[in-house]
């Protein structure tokens, strides 16, 4: 008789096992298409530093200056710099949920975790109270799951705790990419305009060499918008993995409700679709 029970039971655990595993799917397909279109970040090759550079480069052409190569980008670099802390915290923190959620949380390097952010003013971002103390948080919980092996049923602990902060990064870095540095990005494209307006004033060129300055300003123009682009979609990303992990941590207490499985998955579905559109644009 025991060791019919002692059988029943066992197959009983891995029943229940086997249907957490299925009931935490939906949180693992979430979480793996917010860390592909997170990871979207690594190929917009363009930050607060290359454009500082550009504009001082523009600036000795404008100025037919090729003896000064000194450009003040110091706080473009160290603003970049922050971004990409920002980044990696988010990126950590979905790759755990990740990790989580398929019961694979083992080991990690948190070393990196370690570094707090500072407070101040960093040229063209700005790391408040809130943005620091949020990064802080994060890597708090982050260090925490990966130090005390954290398991299936500390997720819906983990994903409470960090919504609040996750989400103050995921707006952070959606600022400082699709406003302030597109921003940035709309200035030079005014500021093309006018350079290229000043040369086809100038009576002395022939209408073949306006029409070749014509085409170079556009060519200049399709560069500058596809960075913008790029930008647009990568903001639209990281809005609608806001609003997934939003109802995630709203309904972490019950995970397994259908109605909760179908609107992650959507949320999943319509991440990957803005992910081949970003991609699109770099082809």
């Amino acid at each position: 008789m025991k060791i019919y029970f002692s059988k029943m039971l066992s197959m009983l655990l891995i029943a229940i096992g086997f249907s957490s595993c299925v009931n935490l799917k939906h949180v693992s397909e979430f979480s793996t298409s917010s860390l592909e279109g997170i990871t979207a970040f690594e190929n917009i090759a363009y930050g607060f530093e290359q454009y500082c550079l550009e504009g001082c480069r523009d600036d000795r052409i404008r100025d037919f200056d090729i003896t000064n190569n000194e450009c003040k980008c110091e706080l473009d670099k160290q603003a970049d710099s922050i971004t990409l802390k920002i980044y990696n915290s988010v990126f950590a923190y979905f790759e755990g949920l990740y990790l989580l959620s398929n019961n694979e949380l083992t080991t990690y390097q948190t070393e990196d975790l370690e570094n707090s952010l500072s407070t101040g003013d960093f040229g063209p971002i700005n790391i408040d109270q809130e943005n620091a103390a949020s990064h802080a948080r994060v890597s708090k919980i982050l260090i925490r799951a990966f130090t005390d092996t954290y398991r299936r049923n500390k997720i819906r602990e983990y994903i409470k705790e960090a919504n609040e902060p996750i989400m103050n990064l995921l707006a952070f870095l959606d600022f400082n990419l699709s406003s302030n540095l597109n921003g940035k990005l709309e200035v030079s494209k005014e500021r093309l305009k006018a350079d290229y307006f000043d040369f086809l004033k100038d009576t002395s060129l022939s209408t073949l060499e306006k029409r070749r300055i014509m085409e170079d300003y556009f060519q200049k123009l399709k560069e500058i918008e596809a960075i913008q682009q790029q930008f647009t979609i990568y903001s639209e990303i990281l809005v609608e993995i806001s609003k997934g992990h939003q109802k995630l941590a709203e309904n972490a207490d019950k995970l397994n409700i259908l109605e909760i499985k179908q609107v992650l998955l959507q949320y999943a579905g319509d991440i990957q679709t803005m992910i081949v559109e970003f991609k699109k644009i770099q082809e």
